[in-house]
């Protein structure tokens, strides 16, 4: 099957689009939004849209200017931006990154020429393709044209509004109110509100059991996970078995025994039996990962290896913060990791904690994100959301004139 040659234009014009972005970062480096911080992206915005609006009306005068949004373009730019983004989603995304990969920049996505000129290439033939639509609106599925414009508005404010996002990265000790955060760049930002950890909180998940080769200082793959007492496995040979199971533990410096102890570095501690499956040799003590107050403790197999358990792994933590505006009002707030605060167009995110104290931590990091255009965005949103809905109740989403015959 061979391609029409409306597609094989279109697609060696994307051909064209990739070897300027190419030489573009070859010649000029990364891509810098610096220049759309505001006023100048609204500036700028305006005026793509009235471009693309001029585009439009004089494709019916210059017929060539079609090719900018017929189906063969609108194919082309999103095939070509699909496959783009895939090998950016493919390779570490590391500014560091040296040779051929990191020259082009497909190690840099959101500062690469390349992408940047084909989701522009993208976004023009969308915003074309928009207007035309809701020039023949009569003509066109209304499901269409909302989720046309729905994308186009989406798209378009990421990309004028990219400059504009602020992000701010907070420590927050306990019971220390700050309003004073450090942007990417290192430099302090004053917030228009101010953060109090009032209380920090973590969930873990059950503590593992590896075997431990002292010369190598290798675990090994097999793990033997502690839910319950009781549990068993097969881990290199030897037999091990959970005898008992502690929570919070904690021994003096004298003793071998852990006990049970509700304190601030309390650690998780387990009893093991071992026993080698070939000589029948026959090892009991306790095991535990220790903390910021404990040291780590280890059941040895003779001379070389040891049953050691790691740091148990977080499974949920979270920040109690208050928060006070600008007015002096304040409110309390819980956040975790993708359940971030609201304060006006700012977003709090959790980050990260003192991973040294663990659930000890008297420490949180939180991340507060401000994006000017998040109105806009959100009005993209709700035009996705009519959009399925007129999917849902029209079947797919006649047009206007084909629900007048209908109705006939």
């Amino acid at each position: 099957m061979t391609l029409k040659w409306g597609y094989k234009r279109a697609f060696l014009r994307c051909a064209l689009l990739f070897v300027v972005g190419a030489a573009l970062q070859l010649a000029l480096g990364d891509f810098e939004n610096k220049f759309l911080r505001y006023p100048w992206g609204l500036i700028f915005a305006i005026n793509y849209l009235y471009l693309l609006l001029l585009i439009y009306v004089q494709s019916a005068k210059w017929s060539w200017l079609k090719q900018l949004y017929d189906g063969y373009a609108s194919v082309s730019s999103l095939a070509s931006l699909i496959v783009l983004t895939i090998i950016f989603g493919l390779t570490r995304q590391d500014p560091a990154t040296q040779g051929i990969v990191g020259a082009l920049g497909f190690s840099r996505m959101t500062s690469s020429w390349i992408f940047i000129i084909f989701l522009t290439y993208f976004v023009t033939t969308l915003g074309i393709t928009t207007i035309r639509d809701l020039h023949h609106w009569r003509k066109v599925r209304l499901a269409t044209l909302l989720s046309h414009a729905a994308v186009f508005v989406a798209l378009a404010a990421a990309m004028f509004g990219s400059a504009d996002k602020e992000r701010v990265t907070v420590n927050l000790a306990l019971d220390r109110m700050t309003y004073e955060g450090v942007t990417r760049d290192g430099e302090p930002y004053e917030l228009p509100f101010a953060l109090t950890l009032k209380e920090f909180k973590m969930e873990e998940y059950p503590a593992k059991l590896y075997l431990l080769d002292t010369k190598t200082e290798e675990s090994s793959e097999e793990f033997l996970l502690v839910e319950r007492e009781g549990v068993e496995a097969n881990i290199g040979g030897w037999e091990l078995k959970v005898k008992q199971s502690l929570e919070m533990g904690a021994r003096m410096p004298e003793s071998e025994e852990f006990r049970e102890m509700k304190h601030i570095g309390a650690v998780p501690a387990v009893k093991v039996e071992a026993k080698n499956a070939a000589t029948g040799e026959r090892y009991e003590g306790w095991v535990s990962c220790g903390s910021h107050i404990f040291e780590p403790a280890y059941l040895w197999l003779g001379d070389r290896y040891a049953v050691a358990m790691p740091r148990r792994e977080a499974k949920r933590y979270l920040s109690r913060l208050e928060i006070m505006d600008g007015e002096g009002e304040s409110w309390r707030e819980n956040i975790e990791v993708n359940k971030p605060a609201r304060i006006g167009s700012w977003r709090i995110y959790q980050v990260g904690y003192d991973t040294q104290r663990g659930r000890w931590s008297s420490s949180s990091v939180v991340e507060c994100v401000r994006d000017g255009w998040w109105s806009v965005v959100r009005v993209a949103l709700w035009l996705i959301l009519a959009a399925s809905l007129v999917m849902f109740l029209t079947a797919g989403g006649r047009s206007l004139a084909e629900n007048k015959e209908v109705k006939r």
